[in-house]
This record gives structure tokens, C-alpha cells and sequence, in this order.
């Protein structure tokens, strides 16, 4: 493979996800840690790739000129003013960093990042890298599996202010640090809601994530399956049965398809754009109308809107996420808010569009 066409998958990568690890493309491109390297010294070099720990992240600005510079804050100001943000290498955190550094910006701050790659083992590392780096505060999105209350005890000893954010602590226990997440049980709350108020009593669920945002997901939809009094008996299909990986294994949508048809299932909420995406595209094929036979709900909506027909969808804001995370920590460092951790749910919105009608016998 030549560079340029290397080059070009890896940005055409990033531009997918928001952010690239090494790791990652060594074993997508089949080439050695030093030529993937090679490659996003260049894509750094050219502005359109920012280098962070164990890969790059797309520029934010990659699409436009830059901005003229703007007088910046004394350096003792600004080391004061860093904001430390560890998040996963997915496109979705990208939307939360871009509103983390528009708050860090507007105070004369900056912003120092690191990606984890769902890694529970290598967190608490970064965290520390981190703190040792100079943060004054953390904004952190662990991978939180289970419900392990210990799962983030070594957060306990951080030195520095920490936010979660798109979590919650594990377990049943109260949460020791302040978060802010999207209100995901209610995103899918609005969206069963429209679905039983065009008389769907039969709405299934595919969630192939193992994130906690996925959990939430499962849990809104489960609670709305009770609450409305739709019917339980339908499938509710994890990546324990179709694999968590970026791609479906051959004949997964077909097998999915297959089940809801068999089950009388008249609706279908999707976890999340990409994966709705997979399904409508191979409803067609598989003698399934969009909407008149199956109503679909994508639960992202970074996609949705340019699928043929657009899909309905639940968006998260997921830059208003990053934007009052920010904040939450900027007072937590300048002492405002005390010792209490504080709690924020932002609601997501649900986009009616074209995937969603009437069950075809209502």
C-alpha cells in the first residue's frame, strides 16, 4: 500500500471516529508501529491531525483557516487554567472536547488530552500522567464496566478536582466525584413514546456497545417496555450475540432482520447511527419497507440525518456535555462549590424525520 493511500485511510479513520490510535491502525493496515507513526507525523505536519498519547485526534479546525492568534494569558495563569481530559478514542467524545475547549478557551485556559482505548487497566496511568503533567482539574470518561463500586477507587486519590463526564459511578452507592452525562434513559424515553403514540406495542432494541452510555440505553428502553405496557416478548439484541467491533460479522444484519420478522416486531431502536445505518440499508434487500414494515430509531443522531430515508433519531448534546463539564470544574478548582458532588443530566432531543409511521395494520 502507498503512503498516500495509507494516509488516506487514516484520516478518512479519524474522520469517522475523532481520534486514531496506533495500535488501532497498525492492525487495519497490516504495516509496523514506526510506518504508522511516520504517517501521522505527517498528517500532523499538514494541520489536519493534533498528536496526542498513543495517536492523533482530528484537528478541530482541520475543515477551516485558522484563527489569527489571540494575546494568551501569563504562562502562570494559563498552567493554573489546565483542564486534563482522558477520554476514549471515539468519535463521539470528540463533540465533548470541542465544547471543553471552547470553556477553556473563553477563560484563558488550555486543554490537555489523552486517549484511552477502553482500557480499564491503563487508566489509572494516565490519570496520573496527568496530575504530573500540571492539571488543575480532570475531566474524565473511564471505561466503567459493571457495578463494581471499586471500579474508580484509585480516583480517590487524585489531587486535583475530577469530573466525570457521559458517566456515572458504579454500583448503587452514592458517587464520590461530580458528573455530568447526557440523560440517555430519557432520550430513549421520548423515543418509545413516539413510537407508542403511533401505536407500536412491539419495539426491540439493538445495542452492540459495552460502554456505560450503552447500559443506560438498555435500562431506558427496558423501563419504557414497563411503563407503556409495550410487549416484553420481543428481542433485545447486545454485542454479546453480534460482536462489539466497528464491523458485523457476515450475514449479522440478515440474521438480526430474520429474528425481528419472526418476532412481529413492528419497531426497532438502534444503539447506535452506524449500526441503524447497517440495518436499513440491508432492510431493503431483505423485503423490509422503512417505515411501513419496520419503524427505525437511531439513538446518536451524528449520522441519522443523511441516511436515504433520514432517520428518525435521539440526539445527545454532546458539546453542551463538554461545555457544563468544564465549567462544574472550573468552580470545583476555584473552590465555589465545596466538598458535595454535584450531579448534572443534560436531555437529549429526539429528531422525528422519515423512519418512523404507523404500524402498517394499526
Amino acid at each position: 500500500m502507498l503512503a498516500a493511500e495509507r494516509r488516506s485511510r487514516i484520516l478518512e479513520s479519524a474522520q469517522r471516529e475523532g481520534a486514531v490510535r496506533v495500535s488501532q491502525l497498525v492492525g487495519e493496515l497490516g504495516v509496523s508501529h514506526v510506518t504508522i507513526r511516520r504517517d501521522l507525523e505527517a498528517l500532523i505536519h499538514d494541520g489536519v491531525l493534533e498528536k496526542v498519547r498513543g495517536g492523533a485526534m482530528l484537528r478541530q479546525s482541520a475543515a477551516a483557516e485558522p484563527a489569527p492568534p489571540q494575546p494568551g494569558p501569563a504562562p502562570a495563569q494559563r498552567t493554573q487554567r489546565t483542564l486534563g481530559v482522558l477520554i476514549p478514542a471515539a468519535y463521539y467524545f470528540r463533540h465533548v472536547v470541542d465544547g471543553i475547549r471552547s470553556v477553556a478557551g473563553s477563560t484563558g485556559g488550555d486543554v490537555r488530552l489523552l486517549l484511552s482505548n477502553y482500557d480499564q487497566a491503563e487508566e489509572p496511568a494516565l490519570v496520573r500522567e496527568l496530575v504530573s503533567s500540571g492539571c488543575a482539574g480532570l475531566l474524565l470518561a473511564p471505561s466503567v464496566g459493571g457495578d463494581d463500586p471499586e471500579a474508580l477507587a484509585y480516583l480517590d486519590d487524585v489531587p486535583v478536582p475530577a469530573v466525570l463526564i457521559e458517566r456515572a459511578a458504579p454500583g448503587e452507592e452514592l458517587g464520590r466525584l461530580s458528573t455530568v452525562r447526557s440523560a440517555h434513559e430519557r432520550g430513549v424515553a421520548s423515543a418509545m413514546r413516539h413510537l407508542r403514540d403511533l401505536g407500536h406495542t412491539r419495539v426491540a432494541l439493538v445495542s452492540r456497545g459495552e460502554s456505560q452510555s450503552a447500559a443506560f440505553v438498555r435500562r431506558g428502553w427496558a423501563d419504557a417496555v414497563a411503563r407503556h405496557g409495550m410487549n416484553p416478548d420481543v428481542p433485545n439484541i447486545t454485542g454479546e450475540r453480534l460482536g462489539t467491533g466497528p464491523t458485523w460479522e457476515p450475514g449479522g444484519p440478515a440474521s438480526v432482520l430474520d429474528e425481528l420478522s419472526a418476532a412481529g416486531v413492528t419497531a426497532l431502536l438502534c444503539h447506535g447511527d452506524e449500526d441503524a445505518l447497517v440495518l436499513l440499508q440491508h432492510a431493503r434487500g431483505h423485503g423490509l419497507s422503512i417505515p411501513e414494515d419496520l419503524s427505525l430509531v437511531a439513538y446518536d443522531d451524528e449520522l441519522a440525518g443523511l441516511a436515504d430515508p433520514p432517520l428518525t433519531a435521539v440526539a445527545p448534546h454532546k458539546e453542551q456535555v463538554g461545555m457544563v463539564a468544564a465549567r462544574l470544574l472550573l468552580d470545583l478548582i476555584a473552590g465555589h462549590l465545596g466538598q458535595t458532588p454535584v450531579h448534572i443530566q443534560i436531555e437529549p432531543q429526539l429528531h422525528v424525520r422519515r423512519t418512523t409511521a404507523r404500524p402498517r395494520n394499526a
